[in-house]
């Protein structure tokens, strides 16, 4: 459903027809699902990275494996179950270099602990809940699928 001009004047003018009545506002724009935007875009541009990718052939498990179970027997030996079979891997910083001197204000983790899941496996959520209870991490960041997220559009945060 696409907004209409007289639709956006309304809304403008609701406050000045019903002094009475409360209007609540957000500092955030509020759509109905799947409308176009009334914010105009920003144009992007082109810039270079300064962050190479990895080489084709990289394979993730068999460059960090051997160092991510190290990591893991030293501070939490009670998940290596996990990490043996592919599971849990512990990514430290100091793989990876120093912070650059630019990025002062940017804390980076210490350690990043990335687990797989299945979203049909209760295991997978048994594993979830055995990681956070034993790492008890300051934050935890879930990655969803787009068809999980297509049905939270009437959740509101």
């Amino acid at each position: 459903m696409m907004m209409s001009d007289d639709y956006l004047s309304l809304l403008l003018l609701l406050p000045l027809l019903a002094p009475a009545m409360r209007i609540l506002t957000s500092p955030f724009p509020i759509a109905p699902p799947h409308s176009k935007s009334i914010i105009p875009r920003t144009k992007f541009h082109q810039c270079r990275v300064a962050i190479k990718p990895p080489p084709p052939n990289f394979n993730f498990k068999t460059e960090f494996f051997s160092a991510s179970r190290d990591a893991i027997e030293q501070t939490h030996p009670e998940l290596l179950d996990l990490a043996d079979n592919g599971t849990l891997f512990l990514i430290k910083k100091n793989l990876f270099g120093p912070v650059p001197s630019w990025r002062t204000e940017f804390v980076e983790p210490e350690s990043i602990w990335l687990i797989g899941t299945n979203h049909l496996s209760m295991q997978s959520a048994v594993d979830v809940e055995r990681v956070i209870r034993t790492v008890k991490p300051e934050n935890v960041v879930v990655e969803l699928c787009r068809s999980r997220v297509q049905g939270w559009h009437h959740v509101h945060f």
